[in-house]
């Protein structure tokens, strides 16, 4: 992919593969609840992973609940608002040529069942999947702050210490989906996330 807008720093870009970025102030306090409340209103399952062939193989790596949801006149203004988020910081961060995404993954971890994520990678590699192309650019935006654990680790290079992300509410996180990452499990409360995978062609 080509660039299209100016970066004021062109060297640290044409160098550099940022392991993960963020963008903060994409939606107000009042527009988070209200994707919270639009989500909860919808039917949810428990989360999947791929490999996971039983719920019991499942839950060796994940605890959660999930919902998917397709653009509409109800949620139009929220794959507006990410949509333009992917756009801008993957023209600063990766450059990635990327073609976009059908659904977002409304994501909930609940203390009283530990939910937690465990390491883990989000690009499909190997055998097709549903998703005819892989995945390239991974974006989880934080709803809330009201719980306690749930820290967003990234494997930069050591699993054994792994960057902590700075997140906060109403903060996206993005980084490539070839990156392993976890969700630390919840001590408190219950988290909540809006999850977005970028589908473009095979890296070449």
């Amino acid at each position: 992919m080509r660039y299209t807008t100016i970066y004021n720093d062109p060297v640290r870009r044409s160098t550099v593969t940022e392991p993960w970025c963020y963008w903060d102030g994409a939606f107000t306090n009042d527009e988070l609840q209200k994707i919270i409340d639009y989500c909860e209103s919808k039917e949810m399952q428990s989360g999947v992973t791929f490999g996971g062939k039983t719920p019991e193989e499942v839950e060796k790596v994940r605890i959660s609940k999930v919902g998917f949801h397709t653009r509409s006149p109800e949620t139009a203004w929220i794959f507006d608002r990410v949509n333009f988020v992917l756009q801008s910081a993957n023209e600063m961060f990766y450059g990635f040529e990327l073609n976009g995404y059908t659904s977002f993954q409304y994501t909930t971890y609940d203390a009283e069942q530990k939910g937690n994520y465990d390491w883990h990678m989000d690009m499909n590699m190997g055998s097709p999947t549903e998703e005819f192309e892989p995945r390239k650019l991974s974006l989880t935006l934080l709803l809330n702050d009201d719980f306690e654990g749930g820290e967003f680790h990234l494997n930069t290079g050591n699993q054994l210490t792994p960057a902590i992300l700075p997140a906060q509410k109403g903060r996206a996180l993005l980084f490539p989906s070839f990156m392993c990452h976890r969700v630390a499990p919840i001590t408190k409360g219950i988290r909540r996330s809006l999850v977005v995978w970028c589908l473009g062609p095979k890296f070449i």
